[in-house]
């Protein structure tokens, strides 16, 4: 009655489900709309609208550089469907969201078995950081889905014996590259995993694959490399190579680094940060893969599966834990499919053994726990998109119809999110150029509109350029917007 329980096909679809479900729920209403998304659906706008293409992505948050554009040509057909409004790249997102919990399925079954793929899916469908990820723009969110896409293409061109899969893992590999540059750690996995998984005789044919796939994957941010004198590859090789400043090991004791940033790891993926959890799940899965080491048949396919698993987890995190500067979650994106991969050939191992099975429910118990329990749902709506079109009316309010200058006091944001809206209702604020270029100081209106999305705010005085360079101002009206977010109204200071 019911053998369709134990047709693997029939749990992926329900997987599937509850995946679609929690990544497409009222994307509109949980939408995170800052400075960055804003950024990026202004470039993505103008190409749609002013036929303005780039050859240059985001600018990176450390040194000065910029990475490729290919995230804003994936963001360019969801913007245009969505007929510019926002919430079109998120749906991206999401989709590309789905599709991961597919591949995880598909690549563990292959690698494992199908428990493995159903407890690996299942994990990321679930997963609240996997989640998040998946219902917001932004180009470092696709970074585990093309990770994941480079290994099973690399798997596939070892079993298969088609060098056309190395050509597309390196096309993959240069889509990485222009998502995040912390993605360069992940030249050292594919390097050394192409040496173990590929005979001698092969390895110059491989090496060149992989060398053509990525320079096709990232042709268009090398054109703009090549046309303007290469200077986002000196910054970057100036940034790695500042003595140690950038890249250098976290720890001498590479055993800790390893526990550390795979901790680390495990904690935001579940929802269990800074939790004995973290060093149990991890301590886990190791023994879990470390028993399928031991126990798979020794044959060339999973000598391959084994290198590739084991060289992407000590690699990759060795790659992780080799930056200097502040770790943000979205640093570790690569390393991102392991732990549910992991999780799921421990959970399969286990589930053989009757005395295992107690072991499996008990932490299959405790994982959805944790991540049920840090599920957006729990969080009312906060209608970031609607508060934004709400403060920036109050601004059009206060600029009655005339040029006006613009000013945002924030710790972690940047105006672009508000001036999208204020550019797409044709009313953009004059931006106050530097003396330099404008001595006559004719991008200097009559009006500047501050936004204050601090508690305490001083817009008098504030060093911010938007603000100082408009000169000595006074306060001649302010409102409460949503969420707190403070509108103010400032003129040229008179002496009266």
């Amino acid at each position: 009655m019911f053998k369709f329980l134990r047709n693997s096909r029939f749990w992926l679809v329900v997987i599937l489900l509850i995946a679609a479900g929690l990544r497409f729920y009222n994307l509109s209403g949980y939408l995170q709309f800052l400075g960055d998304q804003g950024r990026d659906v202004l470039v993505v706008k103008a190409m749609i609208v002013n036929h303005k293409w780039t050859l240059l992505g985001p600018s990176a948050s450390v040194g000065g550089f910029f990475t490729g554009p290919i995230y804003y040509y994936f963001m360019l057909p969801f913007l245009w469907l969505f007929r510019l409004d926002p919430v079109g790249p998120a749906y991206l997102s999401a989709l590309i969201g789905v599709a991961m919990v597919a591949l995880t399925y598909w690549f563990a079954a292959r690698f494992f078995d199908t428990k493995a793929a159903i407890i690996a899916s299942f994990l990321v469908a679930l997963s609240p950081k996997m989640i998040d990820i998946s219902r917001f723009s932004w180009n470092p969110n696709p970074v585990p889905f093309f990770t994941l896409i480079t290994v099973a293409l690399l798997y596939l061109s070892a079993t298969r014996k088609k060098i056309i899969y190395t050509f597309l893992a390196g096309v993959s590999y240069g889509i990485l590259f222009q998502l995040h540059y912390m993605n360069l750690a992940l030249a050292a996995v594919i390097g050394l995993a192409m040496l173990l998984i590929f005979p001698v005789r092969d390895w110059l044919r491989q090496i060149a694959a992989v060398l053509a796939g990525f320079l096709l994957g990232n042709s268009l941010f090398i054109i703009f490399e090549i046309r303007h004198g290469f200077p986002n590859t000196k910054s970057i090789w100036e940034f790695i190579t500042r003595r140690g400043q950038t890249v250098a090991p976290r720890s001498s004791n590479l055993v800790w680094l390893i526990m550390e940033i795979q901790r680390r790891l495990y904690g935001m993926l579940f929802g269990f940060r800074e939790t004995v959890w973290e060093y149990v799940f991890f301590f886990v899965s190791l023994i879990g893969v470390g028993y399928w080491v031991a126990k798979i048949r020794q044959t060339e396919n999973s000598k391959i599966k084994a290198a590739l698993i084991l060289v992407w987890l000590l690699v990759g995190t060795l790659g992780v834990g080799s930056y200097q500067g502040q770790l943000n979650d979205h640093y570790f994106g690569y390393l991102y499919p392991l732990p549910f991969l992991l999780l799921g050939v421990t959970g399969s191992a286990l589930l053989k053994r009757k005395v295992g099975i107690p072991v499996f429910l008990t932490g299959a118990a405790i994982l959805s726990y944790f991540m049920i329990k840090n599920l957006y749902l729990w969080q009312p709506p906060h209608n970031m998109l609607s508060q934004i079109q709400e403060i920036d009316r109050t601004v059009l309010d206060y600029a009655g119809g005339q040029p006006y200058n613009l000013g945002l006091i924030s710790n972690f944001n940047t105006d672009q999110a508000y001036r999208y809206y204020l550019e797409l209702w044709n009313r953009a604020p004059v931006t106050i150029e530097n003396p330099d270029n404008d001595p006559r100081r004719e991008t200097v209106t009559n009006t500047l509109v501050v936004i204050c999305e601090e508690k305490k705010c001083e817009p008098l005085g504030n060093p911010l350029w938007e603000i100082a360079g408009f000169g000595r101002a006074e306060i001649v009206d302010s409102k409460m917007g949503p969420a707190g977010i403070s509108i103010y109204k400032l003129i040229h200071y008179t002496g009266k």
